[in-house]
């Protein structure tokens, strides 16, 4: 018995000493290799990239130059870009730049709140081991999307957040509002995993009885949203982007989204285990930290929760492990706070056994990595596009990417044919931002589209591809400029959408009554949404954009 005691005292040693220092410059090379070596970019991306081009180019904030529609879901990742594409450096690099800035903002936040608690930021080399273990956080630390900076900017709201256990100044809870406006700003739905904590700010205002100090600083930390909201509303003539309307205004009910977002969870498991056992384990934590009175933890824990029942709720998403990228950095960010004795060393073992002895891990990726998996209406979307837009092959071609549907709109772009006819596709981001600024695009799926994404969606719809059809006269209206749609009602709504999106002068009092209308429900009796749902007809041949058969 006293040998087993020895013996159990002494695993029990080893688990609970720190990691030797040595191990955090190797753990920063090993997780800058990977990340670099994993880095790409979606075609979705470009759909951004494309706004970014046409305000550079003096177009303002437009994705058609023709019409104003915000095709993108995240206005602050979107100014980034633009900012470093500013000094000339082209959109596919600036958009890794960003992505590694923040990456590695994010990994220094972490590294160095753990090591103000035991004593040196060396001592946080676990933390850079378990982050190159989700495949969730690897695939969406690049990919021209905007997770990167919402992993940076929820950590230094959380680093905010907890912080006010201590210290509730109007500083700080200024920056706790702005960081939380940020976050709104950079994509609309990551507030969920902020909201929680509001509830937890009534503790110092009933000790510090400082409701004037919390309303003032709350007004001013949220200005961002308020400013961006007012220029969308005067500019766009909408308050949220037309992406939100596309994806959720579908006339689908939750009915129907929820097996598929229940789908999307069960592949979290399949494809990515290691993810989604650590943001469960989160969730179901919150019991215990409503027992022990830990408010800040059960704040957390609610917010991931929260989180993955929206994605659940809105059918999950197409692209395999994007929604759980995020909330895997806040549930390790609630395990830096945590700080148990025995995390570093068993997160060494876990990367031992589920990293460097695996040899599916991103540790052994090649720049020719090419895995085209699909899961029912999931994908993974790097390995479908992962060949065509890594970092390493970019340096070898001088048109890159290299992917088909970015030739089709080079082509065009090279030999415009009937350039005042425009054209419907369903694969708008390559095609769109090569074939340049003066292209009329459709996007059936209405990410772009002002009038589709106000449509009921076709039976045959996807996740993350809600296709509509196009109406009768839509797409000869666009090429024409006159209005020659054949339904009356969706012919007079428009005439009205147009005053909004492509009326010259911002500011007249028709305008404003207008967007007072659409945004109140005034035009609803016009859109044709009643009645079964029907098929997808397809795009007329003549108005093709030619990526491939039927498109």
């Amino acid at each position: 018995m006293e040998v087993v005691n020895s013996v159990l005292k002494k695993i029990r040693s080893f688990f609970l000493r720190p990691l030797p220092k040595f191990f955090f410059p190797i753990s920063c090379i090993l997780f800058s290799y990977v990340v670099i070596m994993n880095s790409w970019v979606t075609e979705d991306a470009y759909i951004s990239f494309r706004t970014v081009d046409n305000f550079l180019n003096g177009f303002g904030l437009r994705w058609n130059t023709y019409e104003r529609v915000q095709a993108y879901t995240h206005p602050l990742w979107l100014f980034g870009l633009i900012l470093l594409s500013f000094v000339k450096i082209p959109i596919y690099y600036s958009s890794l730049i960003l992505s590694w800035i923040c990456v590695g903002a994010t990994v220094y936040l972490l590294v160095t709140r753990f090591g103000k608690k035991e004593g040196g930021f060396w001592y946080g080399s676990w933390i850079l081991l378990v982050l190159l273990l989700s495949r969730a956080f690897i695939d969406f630390s690049s990919s021209g999307l905007e997770n990167p900076l919402s992993f940076l900017l929820i950590i230094l709201f959380l680093n905010k957040a907890f912080d006010l256990e201590n210290r509730s100044e109007f500083r700080d809870i200024l920056l706790f509002f702005f960081y939380l406006s940020l976050s709104y700003l950079n994509r609309q739905d990551t507030i969920l995993l902020g909201l929680p904590f509001l509830l937890y700010l009534y503790k110092p205002l009933k000790r510090d009885k400082s409701w004037s100090k919390f309303i003032g600083a709350a007004i001013l930390g949220l200005q961002p949203v308020l400013l961006w909201s007012a220029f969308s509303l005067v500019y766009y003539g909408y308050l949220f982007p037309n992406t939100a309307y596309a994806k959720l205004n579908t006339d689908l009910t939750i009915s129907h989204l929820w097996p598929y977002g229940i789908d999307y969870l069960e592949n979290g498991f399949r494809w990515d285990i290691f993810t989604s056992l650590t943001i469960g384990s989160v969730i179901l934590l919150l019991p215990y930290f409503i027992w022990k009175k830990k408010i800040l933890e059960a704040a957390l824990s609610t917010g991931v929760g929260l989180y993955i029942l929206y994605v659940c709720s809105i059918g999950g998403d197409f692209m395999a492990g994007r929604f759980f990228a995020l909330p895997f950095v806040v549930c390790l960010f609630l395990f830096v706070e945590l700080s148990p004795g025995f995390l570093p060393r068993v997160s060494v073992l876990f990367f031992i056994a589920l990293f460097l002895l695996n040899q599916n891990s991103y540790l052994y990726i090649t720049k020719d990595y090419s895995r085209l998996r699909n899961d029912g209406e999931i994908q993974d979307e790097k390995g479908a596009y992962f060949r065509s837009t890594n970092f390493l092959r970019s340096f070898k071609f001088r048109e890159f990417p290299d992917h088909g549907w970015a030739d089709v709109g080079r082509n065009y772009k090279k030999a415009p044919k009937d350039p005042d006819k425009a054209c419907a596709t369903i694969n708008v981001g390559f095609y769109g931002y090569f074939a340049g600024e003066n292209r009329k695009i459709i996007d059936s799926n209405a990410l772009t589209d002002p009038l589709l994404s106000k449509l009921k969606s076709v039976s045959n719809w996807r996740v993350g591809h809600f296709t509509r059809n196009i109406p009768v006269g839509y797409l000869e209206s666009v090429t024409s400029g006159q209005n020659r749609i054949q339904d009356p009602d969706l012919k007079v709504y428009y005439d009205r959408l147009k005053l909004l999106t492509e009326s010259e002068d911002l500011f007249t009092k028709e305008r404003f009554m207008e967007i007072l209308r659409e945004n109140s429900g005034g035009n609803r009796n016009l859109i044709l949404n009643s009645g079964p749902r029907t098929p997808w007809l397809g795009i007329p041949e003549d108005f093709r954009c030619g990526l491939g058969v039927g498109y």
